[in-house]
């Protein structure tokens, strides 16, 4: 399994505590995954089913990138407006008392209390109506007529009401600097992988795949994690600040000039494949992953 780390040293090495060395370094882990659409288990693939059991082939290779500038997490329910009306209340409060049978009780002890707001709507309808056949300006409606008749208008009994959950995004912005040409292909393989991982896969008719389709991209297991200068050893907590659900690549950014002019190092090393070093001392990568599950209070607790 090959990992890519990037930076491949410590801020501070060393051994001796007198040399103040730096004890762990905390990371993003991003590891790429692909459904298994052959297994044969399941007809249905999707990942925001509870307890739907979805088989995966993971990448062997990781990356590891040590912790961004900016790290944050958004939780974003969406609520709307409705204005329920003295009706729509009515049997709300009907349902929920006694089911059905107490809507029709509840509709008629609203109907005494609904009756000025009937009437003045229907007189704004004659209004308008006389207006428009008349072609005069005019667009009088029922609390129009409250306001400058008896300076009020009716209560819509306006409720907010939960509509749905949006997915969480998580967006990281990178500043890799080569300090060596194994960091500068170490930080070139790192590239290439998150953006093959984000790219969909165009069929090959010699492998059995029509060209006709496109092949989904890969999905990413993303952590934060705590390891040792080295890469080797593990901290003690593997899943640092929160977790995160499955997540898609929604796009990747790569900026080859980050300090607003261009710069190449002198090597005359083009290389290919994972040798293949940068032409340039530094580069900016942003990335944007959204998550293919939502989260419930269920799961906050469970550290997400």
């Amino acid at each position: 399994m090959a990992i890519y780390r990037y930076p491949l040293q410590a801020p501070v090495s060393g051994k001796k505590a007198v040399d103040n060395p730096t004890q762990m370094v905390d990371y993003v882990m991003f590891q790429r995954k692909r459904i298994n659409y052959d297994d044969n288990s399941t007809s249905y693939y999707g990942l925001n089913v509870p307890n739907n059991k979805v088989s995966v082939k993971k990448n062997r290779e990781r990356v590891y990138i040590a912790m961004p500038q900016n790290i944050q997490a958004a939780y974003s329910p969406t609520y709307r407006k409705v204005d329920m009306g003295v009706a729509g209340m009515a049997m709300a409060e009907g349902l929920q008392a006694s089911g059905v049978e107490g809507i029709v009780d509840a509709l008629q002890t609203a109907a005494s209390s609904a009756l000025p707001e009937f009437t003045t709507g229907a007189l704004a309808q004659v209004a308008q109506g006389a207006a428009n056949a008349l072609g005069l300006a005019g667009n009088a409606d029922t609390n129009a007529l409250q306001a400058l008749t008896q300076g009020k208008i009716f209560n819509p009994y306006s409720e907010q009401l939960f509509s749905n959950m949006n997915f969480r995004t998580h967006n990281f912005t990178f500043k890799m600097f080569a300090r060596s040409e194994r960091e500068s292909q170490e930080i070139h393989n790192i590239i290439k992988y998150l953006k093959q991982g984000a790219l969909p896969i165009y069929g090959d008719a010699k492998k059995g795949k029509p060209a006709r389709f496109f092949e989904v991209p890969d999905k990413f297991d993303i952590k934060f994690v705590r390891l040792s200068p080295d890469g080797k050893k593990m901290g003690d907590s593997e899943d640092l600040h929160y977790k995160m659900h499955t997540s898609v690549c929604t796009g990747i950014d790569v900026n080859y000039t980050p300090d607003g002019q261009y710069n190449a190092i002198k090597n005359n090393n083009l290389g290919t494949g994972d040798d293949k070093p940068l032409q340039v001392p530094a580069v900016n990568v942003t990335i944007r992953f959204t998550e293919t599950q939502l989260v419930t209070q269920q799961q906050i607790s469970e550290g997400f």
